[in-house]
């Protein structure tokens, strides 16, 4: 299939319009058409419904369209690591959640581009779930996030830097005055939660609880947007305490998960696939400073 096909699809789901996808690409629209025809032909599936003004994607076009921009990026990636394998330059995507570990990634990151000059590095902050899902997609090199992690997709090298789990509430909230949270502070409270359910179950397990008896009623990626929730309307965040590292706010306290509930972090990349120059190098150089930090 030619990778054009693929540009001039995505131009078009962008814009909206064949018309104005042909203005885009310097072409005219009669052309612009054809080729899409053509893709369509080779794909075995209609991509879109043209409308007076829009076109619809249908079902197999909203499928085709991610697919495609995910291989449009491996290719300007790959494109990218052929060309600076002569010298260690170009762009490191690395996600990370936010917690206590962001302190050392910023430190690891300005420590190697100081070694490397020519490097740049893309700094992507989200959940979990999110890293990995724009790992899987080929988005992102490297992920560092929260154990547990999935073995089977990924390598994963243990950093010691670990995070206590907790409770995030408002100062007023009627636990606010506890030392620690335990399972049964837990029964009947709105809950939100990560959205990884790996991490919600062991959250239950810490707390010898079963999982189905905590009232998760919703869960959130980042911090800031369920602020709200916990200040008005009485909800509690099961979270870590590197969070408030990042949205200090004097109406909001944590206290403690009992028994004490630790995790370390870790960071991954992806099995059967072979990190870029850029990005192996940075695995080995994070590695080596792990090593070098007290256990």
């Amino acid at each position: 299939m030619d990778t054009r096909l693929l540009h001039y699809f995505t131009v078009l789901t962008r814009v909206g319009n064949i018309t104005r996808a042909a203005n885009e690409l310097h072409t005219t629209q009669p052309t612009l058409s054809r080729q899409l025809k053509e893709l369509e032909d080779e794909v075995g599936a209609q991509l879109f419904i043209r409308g007076k003004r829009e076109i619809t994607l249908t079902d197999a076009g909203v499928l085709f369209e991610q697919r495609a921009q995910t291989i449009l990026n491996v290719l300007e990636q790959t494109k990218r690591d052929v060309h600076d394998q002569a010298g260690l330059a170009g762009n490191l995507r690395v996600g990370c959640v936010e917690s206590h570990l962001s302190t050392y990634l910023t430190d690891w990151l300005a420590d190697f581009q100081q070694v490397h000059p020519n490097i740049h590095f893309s700094l992507y902050s989200a959940d979990g779930n999110s890293l990995r899902r724009q790992m899987d997609r080929g988005a992102l090199d490297i992920g560092f996030l929260l154990e547990p992690v999935e073995s089977a997709k990924y390598f994963a090298h243990a950093i010691p830097v670990t995070e206590t789990w907790g409770l995030i509430m408002a100062k007023t909230a009627p636990l606010a005055a506890h030392s620690v949270i335990t399972g049964a502070d837990l029964q009947g409270l709105r809950l939100i939660g990560p959205r990884r359910q790996i991490v919600q179950n062991q959250i239950a397990t810490w707390l010898r609880l079963d999982p189905d008896s905590l009232n998760f009623c919703g869960d959130h990626n980042l911090e800031n947007n369920v602020t709200p929730l916990l200040l008005n309307h009485g909800y509690y965040d099961i979270g870590i305490d590197g969070v408030l590292s990042f949205y200090p706010n004097d109406q909001l306290t944590f206290v403690p998960l009992q028994p004490l509930s630790q995790t370390r972090h870790t960071m991954i990349w992806r099995k059967n696939h072979t990190p870029s120059p850029i990005a192996q190098a940075f695995i080995d150089f994070v590695t080596q400073r792990v090593r070098e930090m007290p256990i």
